[in-house]
């Protein structure tokens, strides 16, 4: 499947058969030297996102009758390209199909978020935030989940976590993404490295968001308020790999 430039969103209506389950996984493929950025480092850019959809079925009574799997390649056109560390697969929606959250980089006007669903079993897009509007312009995302409590999903991302640092929060509902926090100048990342660090934790509480100052200089634990409001915890100085997983796994 060639996907010149996967533009129009869609809303979703997913049909499957009854007592079907679906799951995906999804993987980057073709890397290419077309774009150049190395915010990842070499070979980190690429022309196709392959997602492979598992659709198994049963009878109604919990017997397992027989599963189908089938690969898609979204390959894109020559003026873009799939700039990420990894496509991350979960579902945003409870709807019990999986999205799969990507960043899409244009030669020209830099990055843009991407979700895309499943319609009866096939990849489709079905929202999409704007491209940042230059080139070399990254989006860095920290994770994906419901932050504030209020049963809908959030993505958290830091736009270009090298030069701005800045926290976006994008809330995803009815197909939509709808920007809904913007502030904080933290990073994740530095140039170069095929993975970004910290992530989504919960340790009991509420979920938060584990980065770093944008000087490398803090630990933090962020929150997202019902009211809109992200607060801010220091962790500690150090912010190195092995911060980061003790911070995950809740040990800091």
């Amino acid at each position: 499947m060639r996907v010149a430039a996967i533009l129009a969103p869609a809303l979703i209506a997913a049909a499957l058969p009854a007592h079907a389950e679906m799951s995906a996984t999804a993987q980057f493929a073709n890397p290419t030297a077309r774009y150049g950025h190395g915010a990842l480092g070499s070979g980190h850019e690429y022309e196709s996102l392959r997602i492979t959809v598992r659709r198994s079925t049963g009878d109604g009574t919990g017997l397992f009758t027989g599963a189908t799997n089938l690969t898609y390649d979204l390959t894109l056109g020559p003026e873009l390209v799939w700039e990420d560390t990894a496509p991350r697969v979960m579902d945003l929606d409870g709807d019990g199909v999986p999205e799969i959250i990507v960043v899409q980089s244009s030669l020209t006007q830099g990055s843009r978020l991407l979700v895309l669903t499943l319609e009866n079993g096939k990849p489709v897009l079905a929202a999409d935030g704007p491209f940042v509007g230059e080139r070399n312009h990254w989006l860095s995302v920290i994770g994906a989940g419901d932050l504030d409590g209020d049963g809908q999903s959030e993505i958290a991302l830091i736009d270009a976590p090298h030069r701005l640092g800045k926290l976006v929060i994008y809330r995803y509902a009815s197909g939509q993404l709808t920007e809904i926090g913007r502030g904080l100048k933290i990073t994740n990342h530095r140039f170069g490295a095929d993975h970004a660090l910290g992530g989504l934790r919960d340790c009991g509480q509420q979920p938060e968001m584990i980065v770093s100052s944008f000087d490398w200089s803090k630990l933090l634990a962020l929150r997202l308020a019902s009211d809109g409001r992200v607060t801010r915890r220091e962790l500690g100085a150090d912010t190195s790999p092995a911060a980061f997983d003790a911070a995950l796994a809740c040990k800091i």
